[in-house]
């Protein structure tokens, strides 16, 4: 079965490559990838949810820590 993650992987390390190859900042790459990211989300998330979601996310920005709880 194919997931999500299967799809969206292959498609953002080519775009990563890319954006090496050719000297564009993967910074700026993922601003845009983040753009496109809350613009999904507004479709069907109440802004609240959405902060929600990016509050949650803080939680685990530590390499070191375990993630304790991954919404799905």
């Amino acid at each position: 079965m194919t997931t999500a993650r299967d799809i969206a992987e292959p498609h953002l390390e080519a775009a990563l490559a890319e954006a090496r190859e050719k000297q564009i900042s993967t910074d700026a790459l993922a601003r845009i990838f983040f753009e496109g990211v809350l613009r999904i989300w507004r479709e069907t998330r109440s802004p609240e949810d959405i902060k929600a979601e990016l509050m949650s996310a803080l939680d685990f920005l530590d390499p070191d820590e375990d993630f304790t709880f991954m919404r799905p």
